[in-house]
């Protein structure tokens, strides 16, 4: 008795549930009688007044039935990733029935991952004409295809690619880089547009120099090793020289052991010059290479200016009367 005035109390269904509820029997209905394609129009119509879980789904089973498989592949699969987990057997077989439903028709597409250069999201893409929604998972039918994506910038790019049934493939397509040219403005005509800032700079720095750097090395660790060569070779001139010193007199020791210690002093200075000069080339080196990798990360601008002086009168005067005076007669 309760339910009775409960269902005699209740307020009258808004006009949308009415039409929902007419379009969910017709929809039945024609799924009962193997018209699909009635049945397509009608859970397309409930899916666009009731965007529900069950009406994507059910989309997804009339296309595999049509045999609209790349449409299928995104209904099912957008209908697989809403379903909830199942909390009883009848949610559970309904479960299994969908997920089976999508990897048969996953054995019928292809699935085409668009990769975009690093920094650019593509405003639209395009495949076949036809606009996806998502970049990364395309389904479509096996065969050749094109894709056009379009930056927010204005730059196409376009590629084809063949898909295979059951095959998924990454397809990168590349935008053209932008003109930085400057645009001659409308209706101008005349000679060349004059020269872009970066081509009046010149070319940007290279940066370190490989072979600089290796000439540098090589010289310096010649010079170091020339200067030790040279102590050493002066160190043992000079032992020979003491021990010549020690042994007896002979005529003409004295001007031989003279000649003898000049040698060693002008081999010993040698020595150190080499040494000197191959650290200080080494310093060079180093900090050429410091320097050369800060000026990569820009180009210092050079500016010219012209400068001009102008006498005053009275000194213009006195000085042409000096060099009247200073000329020769």
């Amino acid at each position: 008795m309760v339910l009775a005035s409960f269902h005699l109390d209740a307020a009258e269904p808004p006009a949308r549930s009415r039409e929902l509820d007419a379009l969910y029997r017709q929809a039945e209905a024609a799924m009962r009688s193997l018209d699909m394609v009635e049945a397509r129009r009608l859970w397309a119509r409930i899916h666009h007044l009731d965007p529900s879980t069950m009406a994507l789904c059910q989309l997804g089973v009339v296309d595999t039935r049509l045999g609209r498989w790349d449409a299928a592949a995104e209904e099912l699969s957008e209908c697989v990733a809403r379903m909830p987990p199942p909390k009883n057997d009848l949610e559970r077989r309904r479960w299994e029935v969908r997920h089976a439903d999508f990897a048969r028709v996953l054995g019928e597409v292809g699935v085409l991952h668009v990769v975009t250069p690093p920094g650019i999201v593509p405003a639209r893409i395009l495949v076949d004409g036809r606009e996806v929604g998502r970049a990364d998972r395309v389904y479509v039918q096996p065969g050749q295809h094109e894709i056009v994506a379009m930056a927010y910038d204005g730059r196409i790019a376009r590629v084809s690619a063949a898909a295979k049934a059951g095959e998924s493939q990454s397809v990168p397509v590349v935008f053209d880089a932008i003109d930085s040219r400057p645009a001659r403005p409308a209706g101008a005509t005349g000679g060349p547009l004059a020269p872009t800032r970066e081509a009046l700079a010149g070319p940007a720095p290279s940066g370190v120099k490989p072979w600089v750097v290796a000439s540098g090395a090589t010289a310096a660790v010649g010079l170091l090793v020339t200067g030790i060569g040279l102590h050493v070779a002066a160190n043992s001139a000079e032992d020979e020289r003491r021990a010549a010193l020690c042994a007896p007199a002979r005529e003409g020791d004295a001007a031989q052991a003279h000649a003898s210690r000049e040698g060693v002093s002008t081999m010993s200075h040698l020595g150190t010059a080499s040494l000197t000069a191959g650290a200080l080339l080494s310093v060079a080196t180093f900090v050429y290479i410091v320097v050369a990798n800060d000026s990569e990360e820009g180009q210092p601008e050079v500016y010219a200016c012209r400068c001009s002086a102008r006498w005053p009168p009275h000194n213009r005067v006195a000085l042409r009367s000096h060099h009247q005076n200073a000329a020769p007669d």
